[in-house]
């Protein structure tokens, strides 16, 4: 992002809330800092032997925190942005900046939700209603410096922060197996961080050649201190500690760093109006470290008359652990580690070039050696090592012609790759909380690779109207998809590659002005695809079925309308509207039926007053409709359709006022 234009600075103050979160009950576990604070563990509480900690607990309290709830009134949210841009100017030499800042902080409560986990024969293994109470915080900032000095030379320097916090409180009561009527009070904080830096240099020598060197270097950190979990049991109207097997009392420390460096060299060469040639090369260098530490409270040798849930200090502290009433336990297995790396190179080339008067013609071929490389410790902490490598070329071709000035057609042929990502090639097993899906990656995780092909006609009216329709297929070898299963009484999530896959469809969009202010906006598409599974595995329930994540139909519809409330001013407002289709979350294997979600309609408003250059007020509100959010699952031996998991997110709005200098 660049400065350019005129010099500016400006000011933004915004609230907001949530319709069901506002001026209500909100419940929050006790932490340390506040959203905008990340404490993970202590790197001596890290290294210490099971034995070590169980003798420091006594004395000491690593965590700082309770199992403890409070209650508040929630008042709406509030956010804020600050921009500045500036270009300095000196004969031919030109320094130009822009930076901007922007802070988020707002609520959301979700309740009566329910989530549940059944096997294959339809045995609901536990089940869950439950409210929960989030607070997001939100912080970003960018930085970019663009130096042009009196040559053929331009330099610039990109930093940008963004991080995101989420604290979240659950009750959830419900049933497992057995038939015990279990509740439970769960605190999770996740923040994720990302600090990346960009160094960019370009040369042109002359009108025809250009240099360009691109630098990155970011790091990634996805944090999860302090989760915290109480399961309770309630026989007769009547509460006491749910003791299984030692785990429904917990705590538990994740820590995730990425760092990324990318390195990207290549020339151009104009060769006038018939068209240019690029060719260059890249690198890619990223390396992942993800450890995690539990400790489980045994209390055994507790049992106290428990009257509130969030109240737990009259028997959950420091004086109970220090006489040895309750033992904590330290978890650090080698199987709570592991460590990931992608190394992956790439020489391409490209061209432009017009054959002749109102035909483009776009070609590339690049060549792409990678790496991708997972160290880990299995359950019985045996070390292992799975690598993924390849050589690989992808070619893709462009074509446009115009046989008029507002109409032309577009052919797009292309091969692309599917990666599997770090979190699903990693064996390492999840789980959230008592009772929850577990997921775990998939070592053996091959790359799926694509070949799509494209055919588009567009038209281009007046007053920015367009009309455009596309036919498109994708053939998909080892598509990558979401699994689930059963085991001990929860639902596990994997990955695994199918055979191969096809994707073919039809879209159109529609942009019209129908009077002056007044404009509207259609685009809706219609999608097959089918999956063809590996023969004789006996794995899959379904011979054949729709690819995991892909939707039948989308629909996007807005309408906008614009008028002058004087010379300077003006008021917009815009409706928008959108429909999902119906979608396999989670493809079922070994006997379980595939979980749904499905359709989801969403529509929202979007509102602003400019005033004249100076002001300008916005209002939102988003998810008017307020649909619920619904997943299935079919019993394939009786046909069976049930609610697995459903909730609501409400109705949001923001109010926001900008100043601009």
């Amino acid at each position: 992002k660049e400065h350019t234009g005129d010099d500016f600075f400006s000011l933004n103050i915004g609230t907001g809330g949530n319709s069901r979160a506002l001026f209500s009950g909100f419940f929050e576990s006790d932490k340390i800092g506040g959203s905008f604070f990340t404490r993970n563990l202590p790197l001596n509480i890290k290294d210490m032997t099971s034995n070590e900690f169980s003798s420091y607990i006594k004395n000491h309290d690593p965590f700082g925190t309770s199992f403890s709830v409070t209650k508040r009134t929630l008042w709406p949210g509030i956010n804020g942005a600050i921009g500045f841009g500036k270009s300095w100017e000196k004969g031919q030499n030109r320094l130009g900046i822009l930076v901007s800042l922007s802070v988020d902080y707002d609520n959301e409560i979700q309740k009566d939700a329910y989530i549940s986990t059944i096997n294959a024969q339809g045995t609901v293994l536990n089940e869950f209603n439950y409210n929960s109470y989030s607070t997001n915080a939100d912080v970003a900032g960018l930085m970019h410096l663009a130096y042009d000095p009196a040559s053929s030379h331009h330099f610039s320097y990109t930093v940008l922060y963004a991080r995101n916090a989420v604290d979240n409180y659950k009750r959830r009561e419900g049933y497992d197996s057995e038939g015990i009527h279990l509740i439970g009070s769960n605190s999770v904080f996740h923040a994720y961080n990302l600090l990346n830096n960009q160094l960019a240099y370009g040369y042109a020598a002359g009108d025809r050649w250009t240099l360009n060197v691109n630098l990155s270097y970011g790091i990634t950190g996805s944090y999860e201190p302090d989760r915290r979990q109480v399961m309770y049991r309630e026989d007769d109207r009547k509460l006491s500690l749910f003791k299984l097997n030692r785990q429904e009392t917990m705590r538990y420390f994740g820590e995730l760093e990425e760092k990324e460096a990318v390195a990207e060299l290549y020339a151009v060469y104009k060769m006038g109006e018939k068209g240019s040639i690029r060719f260059g090369v890249s690198y890619k260098d990223k390396l992942r470290n993800y450890s995690s530490v539990r400790f489980y409270y045994n209390l055994n040798n507790l049992n106290p008359e428990i009257s509130d849930i969030y109240e737990t200090d009259f028997w959950l502290n420091t004086e109970n652990i220090a006489d040895g009433t309750i033992q904590i336990i330290k978890d650090a297995q080698p199987k709570s580690h592991y460590y990931a790396g992608h190394r992956m190179g790439g020489i391409y080339a490209q061209t432009d070039f017009l054959p002749f008067r109102n035909f483009n013609v776009n070609f590339g071929l690049r060549y792409e050696p990678s790496e991708q490389w997972v160290r880990y410790w299995n359950d019985a902490s045996v070390e292992k090592r799975s690598v993924l490598s390849g050589h690989d070329l992808f070619p893709a071709l462009n074509l446009k012609y115009s046989f008029h000035e507002k109409h032309s057609a577009r052919f797009a042929l292309s091969r692309t790759v599917t990666r599997p990502l770090f979190v699903e090639m990693a064996p390492f097993l999840y789980k959230e909380s008592y009772g929850s899906a577990e997921l775990r990656g998939n070592e053996a995780l091959q790359n799926g690779y694509n070949m799509n092909v494209d055919l588009r006609y567009e038209y281009y009216g007046t007053q920015d109207n367009l009309f455009s329709a596309a036919l498109y297929y994708k053939w998909l070898e080892n598509p990558i998809e979401r699994v689930q299963e059963s085991s001990g009484g929860s639902a596990v999530h994997s990955f695994r590659n199918a055979e191969e896959g096809m994707a073919a469809g039809v879209e159109a969009e529609i942009r019209k002005t129908i009077v002056p202010g007044l404009r509207i906006g259609l685009n809706a598409s219609y999608m097959y695809t089918n999956v063809i599974l590996p023969e004789g595995s006996g794995v899959y329930t379904d011979s054949r079925r729709a690819l995991q994540g892909a939707s039948p139909y989308l629909l996007n519809a807005d309408i906008m309308y614009q008028w002058k409330t004087g010379k300077e001013d003006q008021v917009t407002c815009t409706m928008l509207y959108n429909l999902q289709g119906p979608r396999i979350h989670a493809v079922g294997i070994y006997g379980m039926g595939n979980i749904m979600q499905q359709p989801l309609h969403t529509l929202d408003f979007v509102s602003s007053y400019q005033a004249g250059n100076r002001w300008n007020l916005r209002i939102s509100v988003k998810n008017i409709l307020d649909s619920k959010v619904l997943f299935t699952q079919q019993v394939k031996i009786t046909g069976e359709v049930v609610t697995v998991e459903s909730y609501r997110a409400g109705v949001s709005f923001q109010i926001g006022l900008t100043y601009t200098l």
